[in-house]
């Protein structure tokens, strides 16, 4: 196999998180509610990489303010408004949520903007891994192994989003969408180009990417399994081995389980990609305990030269992950600020 990925056999992650939340309600009553809310979270890092001479030691974080709003409806209909922007340490503003809702209340619901989908790979309490991503942008770094976690389609990206969502009893389902350009999905390097298995990516076009999701509770035991795909061909393309290839030719499945007590929360989850030159498959476990939480994440890549390339790579990439987290809740006696 050539070697083409750059991964690092052994990294030690270790951070510290500060979190608060906080909300103030401004009207409620029968006609609806506005409130102002947010969260505080400031992170302090280290991070050593056996790739790296340097070890890396700095403080992350952000503050995000909520602006919240429902309005009730006489005939039992429901409209929604959510916008989340944040005020990085770093100095820049970025955004997190803002969209606009409307359905019938306890019912049906049809939501449109920026916003997370449905967790397809829960990794258990306020845990970041670094290796994935947290957006449908740039999560395929080419030359570096994919961890797949069902995300290519749940949100929060640069295109726009449309979702239906609707509990029947015990029963829930949800059908999201994303529309728009699909090449933020690989990663750009220092001049903006993005690549797939070596290739340039040549030309892209408007795509349409849906994502559904059914999901079961039954007392403390619940199941949800769900795809993604995009609908629309040729919506990123690159020069390949006997022409164009269309390299958005890319479906997700994924399953995840939980099991919740009093004081146990325990999770399996896995996800596979069948893409282009590529077969990407992640299976996950976690178990919380009284603030205390413990996982670990294997993921098992298969790479062929057929398509795109014939010198990229051949074979198969592993990545085993293991992480810790311990929450201390309601520091100083105040509700809702933690430190993990």
């Amino acid at each position: 196999m050539k070697n083409t990925f750059k991964l690092s056999l052994a990294a030690v992650l270790v951070s510290t998180a500060m979190a608060a939340n906080a909300g103030i309600s401004i009207v409620d009553n029968e006609q609806g509610n506005f409130s102002i809310g947010g969260d505080v979270e400031f992170d302090f890092n280290f991070q050593d990489r056996d790739s790296q001479t340097a070890k890396e030691f700095d403080q992350t974080g952000r503050i995000l303010l909520e602006f919240a709003g429902e309005r009730y409806t006489d005939t039992g209909h429901v409209f929604q408004v959510n916008v989340q922007p944040l005020m990085e340490s770093s100095g820049n503003v970025a955004l997190d949520d803002a969209w606009f809702a409307f359905g019938a209340q306890d019912g049906w619901n049809l939501r449109m903007g920026r916003f997370e989908a449905f967790d397809m790979f829960p990794v258990g309490q306020d845990t970041f891994l670094e290796y994935s991503g947290d957006t449908a942008n740039d999560l395929v770094v080419d030359g570096s192994a994919y961890v797949y976690q069902m995300k290519e389609g749940r949100g929060r990206g640069s295109s726009g989003q449309l979702m239906y969502s609707q509990n029947f009893n015990n029963l829930y389902v949800e059908l999201a969408s994303m529309i728009g350009e699909r090449d933020v999905l690989f990663g750009a390097d220092g001049n903006g180009d993005r690549f797939y298995h070596g290739k340039e990516i040549i030309s892209t076009k408007d795509a349409v990417l849906l994502r559904p999701v059914v999901g079961y509770q039954a007392g403390n035991f619940g199941i949800a399994a769900s795809m993604e795909a995009n609908l629309v061909k040729d919506a990123v393309v690159v020069q390949g081995v006997n022409g164009e290839v269309d390299v958005s030719d890319r479906t997700g499945y994924g399953v995840t389980a939980n099991y919740t007590t009093a004081d146990w929360n325990l999770i399996a989850n896995f996800a596979y990609m069948d893409a282009v030159d590529e077969n990407n498959m992640s299976v996950g476990v976690n178990a919380l305990y009284k603030g205390f939480g413990l996982g670990y994440i294997h993921a098992a890549n298969e790479y062929e030269n057929k398509e795109v390339s014939t010198n990229y790579a051949a074979g198969d990439v592993k990545v085993d992950t293991w992480y810790a987290s311990y929450e201390f809740a309601d520091v100083l006696q105040v509700e809702d600020f933690s430190i993990y």
